[in-house]
């Protein structure tokens, strides 16, 4: 299968392509792209071949195929390596089995599954989604002091996401203290960043990203319907292919861009301004009591800064161990 081919095709797919203009872009020759093209049929591509207008794609496989995600990453970390499964129990429980091998075989490593039987979220929350309706990734990176950088990886994570979905769509999207990406304040994806430290002072990573893709409103619980939605709800229907591409890039950057000052500083710059939950009246609980009050910034650690209710002071709260509960 010729990967080329298949993605220019996805990313053409609002229009027809004349056959001699594909073949001078792909160096292929009349026959050989008639080959390329029957092998794309055999792999569940629906091609329309119009002897005036040329080719269109008019369908494509249902799960995401490994030689598209991977063709033409140049990617730093995320991405050397990629994995599509069609059912896990959770992506993060397969790319920890994947880190437990050591750091040679997994760092970068990007997991992505079609169903999840036991997908979480933060707070032990259950991920649902029915098959081939989401993005369901998981990304392996190795860092020194992980378990105190999780806050700062949900920040990167988030803005990465967030630029991915906005790059494969129109929809304008922004992050909800801490790892919800919203548009029009309903969840459409998030982020879960679990670290486990190893000896020495290098630790592994899990960054698990869940985006909901094409679910109608009658796949998620009644009782979250409200506040949450899929891409395809809110009129944007994105290639999965191209989302999925166009995520790995954009968290390959910014994970890049963390270990320079200056580009950390502008990662969370970036994700302040799409953040939903500053100059907003919130109540959060940490450490077993609740607090009131106006999110007024977030600090280097990614912590909220509240200006409370009671007595006026400015007091932060850790992104890892505090919950927004009003």
């Amino acid at each position: 299968m010729d990967a080329r081919l298949s993605l220019m095709l996805r990313e053409r797919r609002s229009r027809p392509v004349p056959a001699e203009e594909l073949g001078a872009a792909l160096a292929l020759a009349p026959q050989r792209l008639a080959r390329e093209i029957d092998e794309l049929s055999r792999r569940g591509f629906v091609i329309e071949n119009n002897p005036v207008l040329g080719l269109r794609l008019m369908g494509v496989p249902a799960s995401l195929i490994e030689e598209e995600l991977a063709h033409g990453m140049a990617a730093r970390r995320v991405g050397r390596r990629i994995r599509c499964v069609e059912s896990a129990a959770s992506t993060n429980d397969l790319a920890w089995e994947a880190a437990a091998r050591g750091r040679e075989e997994s760092d970068g490593l990007a997991v992505l599954a079609e169903y999840q039987t036991g997908g979480r979220g933060r707070r032990g929350n259950r991920w649902l989604a029915p098959p081939h309706s989401s993005i369901l990734l998981s990304v392996v990176v190795w860092l020194a002091d992980a378990p105190g950088r999780a806050g700062v990886l949900t920040r990167a994570s988030a803005l990465a996401a967030a630029r991915a979905i906005e790059g494969a769509s129109a929809a304008s999207t922004g992050i909800k203290w801490p790892n919800d990406l919203v548009i029009d304040d309903r969840k459409v994806g998030g982020i879960l960043v679990e670290a486990r430290p190893v000896a020495g002072d290098v630790g592994r990573v899990v960054i698990g990203i869940g985006i909901n893709c094409s679910q109608g409103l009658e796949a998620f619980p009644e009782e979250i319907r409200l506040a949450v939605a899929s891409l395809g709800m809110l009129g944007e229907q994105p290639d999965r292919t191209l989302l999925a591409r166009s995520l790995l890039e954009r968290l390959d950057e910014v994970l890049g861009r963390l270990a320079d000052p200056d580009g950390a500083a502008a990662i969370a710059r970036d994700a302040a301004a799409r953040c939903r939950t500053l100059g907003r009246r919130i109540t959060v609980q940490e450490g077993g009591a609740a607090y009131t009050g106006e999110v007024v910034d977030l600090d280097a650690d990614y912590g909220l800064v509240l200006r409370l209710v009671e007595g006026g002071g400015l007091r932060t709260f850790p992104a890892m161990t505090t919950h927004v509960v009003g």
